[in-house]
């Protein structure tokens, strides 16, 4: 027997043995048999109380009786029956059979007089195997088994159970069995196998998983999705096949328009979102040296705009109703979605929700001026807004709540695939569910509507604010390079704040939808600037500041190249590098980033001229410590942390930020003389003010402009402009 349990657990299989043994056989002596082979080993024992439900028969009842008489029978069967009926007879009265069976993949009889119990626990799972030790295709199907178990384990649980190449080794059989019972099923899993390898970072097994299923013979809108699947894979581990990236696209993205046409939002939401990984893939754009989108957008979103589904998606509420051939019908709620959230509504035109009633508004005294009304939406970052909420809550003529669509406990349909499926439905005219009643009085009771970061927050208000309402939405940077820019209904705000013209110019380019928005402005971050003005401590002449380093967009490798060729000079220069540090958990580019700066972090040239201060909430004082701040971000939308810097008379170094240089980035927002592009020209301005006299007298002008320029008592007027109206 341990012999045939090696084979199992060799194909991979739990497994768990039930012994039909002598009643004084004790379980410890069966386990040490079976020396730790197994998973659990039970030595049956019939129960036969005749409970239900944990009740037992009244005694001297009817049932009492009978019961009674049949446990007399089953115990002489049991004492002097063949071992075959003794091995049934406590295969029937012990429980733990049917409950180990019901879960069993495969049901074996260890020897024949095994055969009629196996019977016996197969009839609780119709869907289990059942063999005997000896029967001929008890090869093939633990051969089956083999593949089945690490790519079951890798769908349910990653690679935390298995390996990578446990999963290729079982794809290849599978590939080359596609029709086999127990395979069939699988064959068809190739897209969501070579997704999950991909998101736990194999990439070589991805891809060969990916490749190895678009062999097989499959729906061709699925073939079409593991192409895009495939480049996928390509992107994340580093690569940009722009020839495949664009045909893959546009070929699956024909499947999403006919999906769409035939009503069928669900599949064309899920094609759509399978399309913008691939094409909107952060390694491609997010913190990189250069971006194809931002390089040519037209060119780069060319196989999205060409799309019927993404004009719908950034179409006008309910005018491409025209494009369904099938007869409208709501598109399903989500199973998340309370009963209170889940009743539909028409989407389309500027009655898609109603006006403000009395109740909901506040109680006003007659002749007064009523207060603006203004809703604040943090979106995904909410600390970008902490300092706005609490000035405005200040203004008499304001009053302000806030709605986190990320409040914990709060059921919404906030996730991505159901605001692409929502907005989907609001384009084609069809019903899609309200918001729960506390968000709709919010959204009803304002008179603004100020959405911060354009990402999923602002794709959430302009599905549900009411016509009456205005909504103002704030863009940084990372939305430049984002979905939702292209999947929002343009025509529903009234104002966009973008916080550098650079990302101005670049959606403007990207979305030209856009351009339905009556008002779009160029304003800074929210910025207290006056608090910075701290005098410096002994040795900040020689001293550079980061802020808010451990992120490879802010690329601190090339700050430690300047930090070297500081340090080749005098060995008295030092980096601060203020802020948390790296994530434990990102995606594979910032991973291998980390472990580089790590790496580098450690050699000789650099290595005592490093000092790490967490994250403070005191920045102005750790700022007493700079004497430079620099900048050495791959993007920014406006680089708050060298404005403060230089805030605290720290002098700033700018690195030209490389996917934003060809829109003038840093040098639209920082004089000119602060920009640099490469670490020798920083090394450059630094030892142009080494002299102590020339750098507190460069400091103290960085910090006027600063002040003078990016204040909040300067830019507090045109933001509040811009919010309210004039």
């Amino acid at each position: 027997m341990v012999g045939l349990i090696e084979r199992f657990g060799d194909a991979g299989l739990t497994v768990r043995v039930a012994l039909a043994v002598s009643a004084s056989a004790r379980a410890a002596e069966v386990d040490e048999a079976l020396d730790g082979h197994v998973a659990e080993s039970r030595v049956l024992q019939m129960s036969l109380s005749g409970r239900r439900n944990g009740v037992a028969p009244r005694r001297f009842s009817r049932r009492w009786a009978r019961i009674v008489a049949r446990n007399a029978v089953v115990r002489g069967w049991v004492r002097t029956g063949s071992p075959e009926r003794r091995a049934w007879l406590l295969a029937k009265f012990d429980p733990w059979i049917r409950r180990r069976a019901t879960r069993a993949d495969l049901i074996v009889a260890a020897d024949p007089a095994a055969t009629r119990a196996s019977e016996l626990a197969a009839t609780h799972n119709d869907g289990a195997a059942r063999l005997g030790a000896d029967d001929a295709a008890l090869d093939a199907v633990l051969a089956q088994f083999t593949a089945m178990v690490p790519l079951q384990r890798l769908l349910r649980s990653g690679l935390s159970r298995t390996s990578a190449q446990e999963v290729v080794a079982a794809w290849e059989y599978v590939a080359a069995h596609p029709m086999a019972p127990r395979l069939r099923e699988l064959a068809g899993k190739g897209l969501p196998i070579a997704r999950t390898l991909r998101r736990a970072h194999a990439f070589d097994a991805g891809e060969s998983v990916a490749r190895a299923a678009l062999g097989l013979d499959l729906p061709s809108a699925e073939l079409a999705a593991l192409r895009v699947e495939l480049v996928t894979n390509q992107i994340a581990a580093g690569g940009y096949p722009a020839e495949a990236l664009a045909s893959s696209v546009r070929g699956l993205l024909e499947y999403a328009d006919r999906a769409l046409r035939a009503g069928d939002l669900r599949t064309g939401t899920d094609l759509t979102l399978h399309s913008i990984d691939a094409a909107l893939h952060r390694e491609l754009h997010a913190d990189v040296l250069e971006s194809p989108l931002v390089a040519d957008p037209v060119g780069f979103l060319a196989p999205l705009r060409e799309s019927l589904t993404f004009r719908a998606l950034r179409a006008p509420s309910g005018s491409m109703a025209g494009v369904l051939t099938a007869s409208p019908a709501p598109s399903p709620a989500s199973p998340t979605t309370s009963p209170a959230t889940s009743s539909g509504r028409s989407s389309g035109g500027p009655d898609r929700a109603t006006a403000p009633t009395v109740d909901q508004r506040s109680t006003r005294v007659p002749g007064s001026r009523a207060p603006h009304r203004v809703l604040v939406v943090p979106g995904d970052y909410p600390h970008f807004t902490q300092g706005i909420i609490s000035a405005l809550a200040e203004e008499p003529d304001l009053e302000v709540r806030v709605l986190s669509l990320r409040e914990p406990g709060v059921l919404r349909r906030y996730q991505r695939g159901m605001l692409v499926m929502d907005r989907l439905s609001d384009a084609v005219g069809r019903d899609f569910p309200e918001p729960a009643q506390a968000d709709s009085d919010l959204l009803n009771w304002a008179d603004t509507i100020f959405v911060d970061w354009c990402d999923n927050a602002a794709l959430w208000v302009t599905l549900h604010a009411p016509a009456t309402a205005r909504i103002v939405v704030r863009v940084h940077s990372l939305e430049a390079i984002s979905h939702q820019p292209h999947m929002i209904d343009w025509s529903r705000v009234a104002e966009v704040i973008f916080v550098g013209d650079h990302v101005r110019r670049l959606l403007e380019n990207a979305v030209p939808e856009l351009a339905a928005v009556p008002g779009r402005h160029v304003v800074p971050n929210e910025m207290r600037l006056e608090r910075f003005g701290l005098p410096k401590r002994p040795g900040a002449e020689r001293t550079l500041a980061m802020v808010g380093w451990a992120q490879r967009v802010k690329d601190p490798l090339w700050t430690l190249d300047v930090l070297s060729q500081l340090r080749a000079t005098d060995p008295r220069w030092r980096l601060l590098l203020i802020g948390r540090d790296f994530n434990a958990r990102a995606h594979a580019g910032a991973m291998a980033y980390r472990e580089e700066f790590r790496e580098r972090a450690a050699a000789d040239d650099v290595r005592d001229g490093l000092v790490y201060v967490d994250y403070t909430t005191d920045l102005p004082e750790v700022l007493r410590d700079a004497g430079f701040v620099i900048s050495a971000s791959r993007r920014e939308s406006f680089g708050v942390g060298a404005v403060e810097g230089a805030a605290s008379a720290a002098v700033p170094v700018v690195r030209d930020w490389p996917i934003y240089a060809s829109y003038s980035g840093a040098r639209s927002i920082f004089p000119a003389e602060w920009v640099v592009e490469r670490p020798e020209e920083a090394v450059e301005r630094i030892l142009a003010f080494a002299d102590p006299e020339r750098w507190a007298m460069e400091g103290a002008a960085a910090r006027g402009h600063v002040v003078k320029n990016f204040d909040w008592s300067v830019v507090e007027p045109q933001f509040r402009t811009v919010l309210l109206g004039e």
